[in-house]
């Protein structure tokens, strides 16, 4: 294929309410040519107040990373404004088949195809999808090879006037308020590239005591309310695989994240997952019943209850006793032993020092901000020193508590 873009772009034009468009493919090479970003394009500093988030330089590494290392790549369309000039459109009609007699085009299925014209004066930039086109143009920099691969545009007319930019404002905003995201729920239940989403599913397939019966599939980490027999929620235990396979903050863990899956690597994953759960089993006698029950038992309403309960038995306590083991492995201990050490200390909410830190005793509520001094009571409570070695867990206590008198539990 010719290094040369070409102006001329085969489409299909279509009309919603009074809104002409053009829906064709680009290649990537002729998307890094021709969609500018926002702020190279005539007068920009308007149109960046109207039109443009702020770019995440993560996110356009993220996509990059997913385009050169995921053979089965795939994009859904990006929305591009055509800023100034007058494209033209070419239709070419279709007629009846000579050969398929029972097939007859009307009017509109005989003229919506044809080719797209861009004279060169006019300026392109992404009204929905800028993420995805500056992850292309890093990707094109790590791998020219990818310059053929295609993608769906879709082309809206955008005029100089004050009426045209009116149109505009309006079509980025339609974009984006009726565009329903995907929830991080659906996300991992579908997502065949995130390691730790696939581990997840694999606990929930294969683990007894962690299938769909004992892990809600929410929207949210937080358990439902009224819920009796869930020991967690399809987030929160993704969140937890995340906190005990990998050390935090770790390179390793962004790739595990964006794939392509590396078996071994996921089996090793799941492992220590099952290793985790195991230790749990084992050193929990609230985990283990709950675990080994019927689900129409309710058992989990026995310990998660209106006054408090185990600690263990809301994701945020079980997330931050994930962590605290994950740091006692980092340091050497092995993960049953570390397990075994912080199942040890106080698991009651309503206990010092989770009420005030973690349990609001006047809510009847959990806390769940105060992730990292969760995870250094659980350390400290276990004699352990807390992470990182700099954090002041009685300072934080007291912050916390607004006390500053406050005395941590003595080990």
């Amino acid at each position: 294929m010719s290094d040369v873009p070409s102006n001329l772009f085969p489409a299909l034009r279509a009309k919603m309410g009074d809104r002409w468009y053009y829906v064709t493919t680009m290649t990537f090479a002729q998307v890094r040519q021709w969609i500018k970003p926002v702020d190279k394009i005539h007068e920009r500093k308007e149109l960046k107040t109207w039109i443009q988030r702020l770019l995440r330089p993560e996110r356009k590494e993220e996509i990059a990373t997913y385009l050169v290392n995921q053979k089965q790549r795939f994009f859904n369309a990006v929305v591009a404004g055509i800023y100034g000039g007058e494209p033209e459109w070419f239709p070419v009609e279709v007629g009846d088949s000579v050969t398929v007699k029972d097939v007859h085009l009307d009017e509109r299925q005989a003229t919506a195809f044809g080719v797209l014209r861009i004279s060169g004066t006019e300026d392109l930039f992404a009204v929905d999808g800028q993420h995805r086109v500056e992850g292309i143009r890093e990707a094109l920099r790590r791998d020219k090879a990818l310059k053929d691969e295609e993608l769906t545009v879709i082309f809206v007319a955008h005029k100089r006037t004050a009426k045209g930019r009116e149109r505009t404002r309006r079509l980025f905003t339609t974009l984006n308020k009726y565009a329903k995201p995907v929830s991080q729920a659906e996300l991992i239940a579908l997502n065949d590239d995130d390691a730790f989403a696939i581990v997840t599913r694999r606990l929930i397939d294969s683990y007894r005591g962690l299938g769909s019966e004992f892990v809600a599939f929410a929207p949210t980490a937080n358990i439902p309310s009224g819920n009796q027999s869930c020991i967690t929620t399809v987030i929160a235990l993704y969140e937890l695989v995340k906190a005990i396979s990998v050390k935090a903050g770790s390179r390793e863990r962004k790739d595990l994240e964006a794939g392509p899956p590396d078996w071994a690597r996921i089996d090793k994953l799941y492992r220590v997952a099952v290793s985790f759960w195991d230790a749990l089993k084992a050193n929990v006698p609230a985990i283990r019943k709950v675990m080994t029950s019927a689900p129409d038992k309710y058992l989990a309403a026995k310990y998660r209850t209106s006054s408090g309960g185990h600690v263990l038995f809301r994701p945020a306590g079980l997330y931050a006793f994930a962590r605290a083991a994950r740091v006692t492995v980092d340091r050497g201990e092995r993960l049953d032993a570390a397990v075994a050490k912080l199942a040890a200390v106080p698991l009651r909410l309503t206990d010092r020092p989770w009420a005030g830190a973690l349990w609001n005793t006047s809510t009847k509520t959990m806390i769940v901000k105060h992730k990292k001094l969760a995870m250094n009571l659980f350390l400290h409570l276990a004699h352990t020193k807390p992470s990182p070695r700099d954090f002041d867990t009685l300072e934080r206590y007291r912050e916390v508590l607004g006390d500053p008198r406050a005395r941590l539990p003595k080990t």
